[in-house]
């Protein structure tokens, strides 16, 4: 199996048989819940290098009530704890964010690459999850409220003459290391990136196309480069906030890359060794260009193909 790239491989236990006829609130209360608190879009941790914190329910601020705010089940740990993501964003607190007894506020892209693998595929679930939570308040079919259900994993229509089920979106996006027949690979930048990066092309699948027919309009939309073969490489989890990146490689006929203009500034052909000298955001490269954060998909199929 292909190893999980940063934000997948969680470990714990999805329970997805327990959480159908889960008591949500029963959960919540339960004297060994642990809590995987979120707050105005940042997560906590604690440490050097840094770790997820899953609190107990004597951690929570003073008062709150859990059974009131998002909340849902994750999972349950090895000693049969349920783990809960809850959302805590109407507790009132400065820049630092509320106090714990421990540890910082941070936004999960901030430490992602720091994290152990489990801890960023916690956080990813937890952010994911009560992002889709926070953003989906009424029924999309008729327009009514909504009432939890699956622990929190579904959302179903109070109208009685609706009922309809909603669950949680993920929105499929391919993204591709394009290469021609000389080795090149073709890299672009959007102009909402920092100056002197430069990544793999991307975009969202669209109605009634297959992957491999999403890569090949993709590049042809932002790069005007056609695309003669796609093939499957590994996918990422990328709750930012909704999304799975679905890696492919992809070899093109080559030419002369024109960007869109709209979505991508610059697009260009880049040999093996013009990549390889790429930097980092904090240190680029001789001519200034550097290569996305090593927590994204983007990052590994580039250093794979430069046999890193």
């Amino acid at each position: 199996m292909t190893p999980s790239l940063l934000y997948s491989g969680l470990a714990l236990d999805r329970a997805h048989r327990l959480r159908l006829d889960a008591d949500l609130t029963a959960m919540l209360n339960a004297g060994d819940a642990r809590f995987v608190p979120f707050w105005r879009g940042r997560q906590l941790v604690d440490g050097t290098p840094p770790a997820a914190c899953r609190l107990p329910r004597d951690r929570l601020p003073a008062g709150f009530d859990v059974a009131a705010a998002p909340g849902l089940l994750l999972g349950v740990a090895a000693d049969a704890a349920p783990v809960l993501a809850l959302d805590i964003s109407a507790v009132d607190a400065g820049d630092d964010g509320p106090e714990m007894g421990g540890g910082r506020w941070v936004s999960l892209r901030s430490v992602g690459g720091t994290l152990a693998g489990d801890d960023a595929a916690l956080l990813a679930y937890a952010r994911g999850m009560l992002v889709w939570r926070g953003r989906t308040r009424h029924c999309a079919t008729c327009g009514d409220g909504l009432a939890v259900a699956d622990a929190g994993h579904s959302l179903r229509c109070l109208r009685p003459s609706c009922g309809a089920l909603h669950f949680p979106r993920t929105d499929p996006a391919i993204i591709m290391l394009v290469t021609d027949g000389d080795g090149r690979a073709l890299l672009g930048r959007q102009p909402a990136w920092p100056p002197g990066m430069y990544s793999c092309l991307a975009g969202f699948v669209e109605p009634g196309e297959s992957l491999e027919e999403a890569v090949a309009r993709e590049v042809w939309e932002e790069a005007g480069i056609r695309v003669l073969s796609a093939s499957y490489a590994a996918s990422q989890p990328w709750p930012f906030p909704s999304s799975l990146m679905i890696g492919f490689t992809a070899l093109a006929e080559g030419g002369e890359p024109n960007p869109d203009r709209h979505e991508i500034e610059d697009v260009r052909w880049f040999t093996r060794a013009e990549a390889a000298g790429f930097g980092e955001a904090a240190t680029p490269g001789p001519a200034g260009l550097f290569l996305p954060s090593r927590d994204s998909i983007a990052r590994h199929l580039i250093e794979r193909w430069l046999g890193r």
